[in-house]
C-alpha cells in the first residue's frame, strides 16, 4: 500500500504537533511517498513565512528519505475528469487538493490527511486521518 500525505500532514509531522501522526508516519515510513505538489507547497511555506526557515533542515531530510512522485500526464487526465465531476456536482475542492487527489488515484494510494471533508467528496479515493483518534480507512 502507498500512503501519500497531504501538505497539512507533512507540515504537522515536521512541527511535531500530533504524536499520533508522527507515530503512524514512522510506522508506515517504507510505504510513504511525497507528491511533488506537496513538496512545492512546503517550499513555498518555507520561503514565504518567516518561521518557515526553521523547518528547512527537517523538510530536506524528509524529502531526501522518501520517494517523490512526479505529476504525470496521466495525473493531468485524472485531474481534468475529477475536477469536472466535482464542479458539475457543486462539490469542488481546493485546486491543489484536486491535483493531489488525482495523483493518488493514479497511484492507487491512500491520502493521509486531516482534511477529510474535502477528500471525502472524491469518488473512489481512499484517505485516512492519522491525527484523529480513529485512523481507520475510508
Amino acid at each position: 500500500m502507498i500512503f501519500l500525505p497531504d501538505t497539512n500532514a507533512v507540515s504537522n509531522y515536521l512541527r511535531g504537533t500530533s504524536p499520533g501522526l508522527a507515530a503512524r508516519m514512522q510506522a508506515e515510513f517504507s510505504s510513504l511517498r511525497l507528491s511533488v505538489l506537496v513538496v512545492a507547497e512546503r517550499e513555498f511555506g518555507i520561503y514565504h513565512h518567516a518561521s518557515g526557515l526553521r523547518f528547512r533542515r527537517a523538510f530536506e531530510a524528509l524529502v531526501a528519505s522518501l520517494p517523490v512522485e512526479p505529476f504525470t500526464r496521466e495525473d493531468a487526465a485524472h485531474y481534468a475528469r475529477l475536477r469536472s465531476t466535482l464542479e458539475k456536482r457543486g462539490q469542488g475542492i481546493g485546486p491543489l487538493d484536486t491535483l493531489i487527489a488525482a495523483q493518488a488515484l493514479r497511484l492507487d494510494a491512500t491520502i493521509v490527511t486531516h482534511n477529510v471533508r474535502e477528500f471525502a467528496r472524491v469518488p473512489g479515493l481512499r484517505y485516512e486521518d492519522w491525527q484523529a483518534a480513529d485512523s481507520s480507512p475510508r
